[in-house]
C-alpha cells in the first residue's frame, strides 16, 4: 500500500470513529434531556451526510427541541436521510405529510404523498408503516380503497407483531383474503 493510501484510509478510519462517538454522545445528550446539546453534536454530522444525525436532528426540528420547530427542516433532512435508505425516515417523511401543518402546503396531494414515503418503508419491512399503509388502504386516503390490501400490509406488520394491525385484522372481515 502506498504511503498516501494508508495516510487516506487511516483519516477516513479516524473521522468515521469520530461520527460514531458523535452521534452516541448526541443520543446520550437527549436521553440526558439536553436536546440543545444534541443538535450542536448533530448539525455538523448531519451536514457532512450521516443519514443517522440526519434522521435526529429532522426529529429535533419538527418537535421544536433544541432548535426551532421547523417542520420544512425537518422534511428536508428526513429527504436526505431517506435518499441514504433511511427506513424511518421515511416512515417519518409519510407522518409529516399525513400529519403535519406545513408539509400539507409543499405538495398538491399530501395523502398521496404520505402514501408514496410509507410504501417505501413498508416495503423495506417497515411495521408502523405496514400498519399505516393498511389504514390508508382501508380509508382510500391517497390510494384506491382496497380491504384486500389493507388487510395485505395489515398481516405483514401483524407478523412483525404490531398490536394494532393485528386487532385491526380481528375487526375486519374475515371473508377479506390476501394474495
Amino acid at each position: 500500500m502506498q504511503p498516501q493510501s494508508l495516510i487516506l484510509a487511516l483519516v477516513l478510519t479516524f473521522s468515521q470513529l469520530a461520527s460514531a462517538d458523535s452521534l452516541s454522545d448526541a443520543t446520550l445528550a437527549m436521553e440526558a434531556g439536553q436536546p440543545n446539546q444534541a443538535a450542536k453534536l448533530l448539525t455538523p454530522l448531519a451536514n457532512s451526510g450521516n443519514p443517522a444525525a440526519q434522521h435526529q436532528l429532522a426529529m429535533l426540528y419538527y418537535m421544536g427541541q433544541g432548535v426551532p420547530e421547523d417542520e420544512n427542516q425537518a422534511i428536508y433532512l428526513w429527504k436526505k436521510a431517506a435518499a441514504q435508505g433511511s427506513i424511518d425516515s421515511m416512515f417519518q417523511l409519510g407522518s409529516a405529510f399525513l400529519f403535519g401543518s406545513q408539509a400539507a402546503k409543499i405538495v398538491p396531494d399530501p395523502d398521496r404523498e404520505a402514501a408514496i414515503w410509507y410504501f417505501q418503508a413498508a416495503s423495506a419491512g417497515h411495521a408502523e408503516a405496514q400498519y399505516h399503509l393498511g389504514l390508508l388502504f382501508l380509508a382510500g386516503k391517497g390510494v384506491i380503497a382496497s380491504k384486500v390490501e389493507s388487510a395485505r400490509w395489515m398481516k405483514k406488520a401483524a407478523a412483525q407483531g404490531h398490536p394494532e394491525a393485528k386487532k385491526a385484522l380481528g375487526i375486519m372481515s374475515p371473508t377479506v383474503k390476501t394474495k
